[in-house]
């Protein structure tokens, strides 16, 4: 059975003043689908995503996610996807309960809580403030806030920078988990081991263009020969000119 498209974007472009950071993009994104987008930094990843979420308006062109105009209809969006970027920073002084508590105020839609704890591990830590906790346990909370509202599209920017190799296989555990439960998932991320693995289409940014869009396998089998990874794909296209 064909998956439904949950996200629509069609010649978008957003530029900051002479810097063209997301240039005439145009993609898809299928229900259920862990799609990935890599590049160099300043490549317009996260501009990208910030668009998709309804939290920057592009310059033009069209935006649909879950048949809702991401650019017109932000508010109605919110509640229906989950969210986490490189610059979230988890609030100081609270709590991870609290913490959790204050951003499900933010949603009318609703995820048991103590559920959301269990499912993550977080049981120890619910009482413990979040600014304490080691970088692996911070991701992971941090993911479980992202799913509050239980969202049927979660947005990940860079989610496992500075973490160890243990935390970062830990932390794709949890994101292939929400894969089983039927969530898509759109994550960014230079951790091309881990993308090559589990996404199921990788979209290659380069100054801001989306210049090559398919799965991990074929993106490898563009590469000339000796090109075996998805380490090859990054260098060979979103550094060189296509």
């Amino acid at each position: 059975m064909r998956k439904r498209t949950v996200i629509q974007v069609s010649s978008v472009s957003k530029s900051y003043g002479n810097n063209q950071a997301v240039e005439e993009v145009s993609f898809r994104v299928k229900e259920g689908e862990l799609f990935g987008i890599i590049g160099t930094n300043g490549a317009g990843k996260t501009t990208l995503l910030e668009m998709l979420m309804g939290l920057r308006k592009p310059d033009n062109g069209r935006i649909d996610v879950l048949g809702i105009d991401a650019i017109m209809e932000a508010e109605k969006l919110k509640d229906y996807i989950g969210i986490y970027l490189q610059s979230t920073s988890l609030v100081d002084k609270l709590t991870l309960r609290e913490a959790l508590e204050m951003f499900q105020s933010f949603y009318t839609r609703k995820m048991d809580l103590d559920e959301l704890i269990a499912r993550f591990g977080l049981e120890p830590f619910e009482n413990k403030i979040v600014k304490r906790l080691s970088g692996g346990w911070q991701q992971r909370a941090a993911l479980a806030i992202a799913l509050v509202n239980d969202p049927k599209i979660i947005f990940l920017d860079e989610p496992t920078t500075g973490l160890d190799w243990q935390a970062r296989a830990e932390y794709w555990s949890l994101v292939l988990d929400l894969k089983r439960q039927g969530k898509t998932v759109v994550i960014s991320s230079h951790d091309m081991g881990e993308m090559q693995r589990n996404c199921d289409r990788i979209a290659v940014l380069r100054k801001g263009s989306i210049v090559k869009c398919d799965t991990p396998g074929k993106l490898i089998s563009q590469i000339p020969a000796g090109g075996l990874t998805m380490e090859a794909v990054y260098v060979h296209f979103a550094y060189a000119e296509v």
